[in-house]
């Protein structure tokens, strides 16, 4: 009997098991290696998000400043603060615009 025996479960017979045969330990490998990638991917996939929400708060916190420091240096000034305006809004669309295209031929 020795190592061979494995028990099966309530009701069941034990089953003898000897080596594995080629064509198994291939398809052991196989599954490994499927398990393996699929582990790999989600990793992968759950570490871009986190990148992809550490970039958006970041880049929340810019345009919030950004727009803080416009209206302090356009102190009450109508025609200084329409043109500071202008670049509060080119600085948000860009943001926008690079946190849409993170990722974008890295295979993120």
């Amino acid at each position: 009997m020795g190592s061979e025996l494995t028990l099966g479960g309530f009701g069941q017979q034990p089953e003898r098991r000897g080596r594995l045969s080629k064509d198994q330990r291939a398809l052991v490998r196989r599954a490994e290696h499927d398990r393996d990638t699929l582990l790999y991917e989600a990793k992968k996939q759950e570490f871009t998000a986190a990148l992809r929400k550490r970039q958006t708060d970041n880049a929340l916190y810019d345009i919030t400043d950004v727009t803080h420091l416009a209206q302090e240096l356009a102190a009450g000034d109508p025609y200084l603060a329409q043109q500071l305006d202008i670049i509060v809004k080119s600085f948000t669309r860009e943001t926008a615009s690079d946190l849409r295209r993170f990722g974008n031929g890295l295979g993120l």
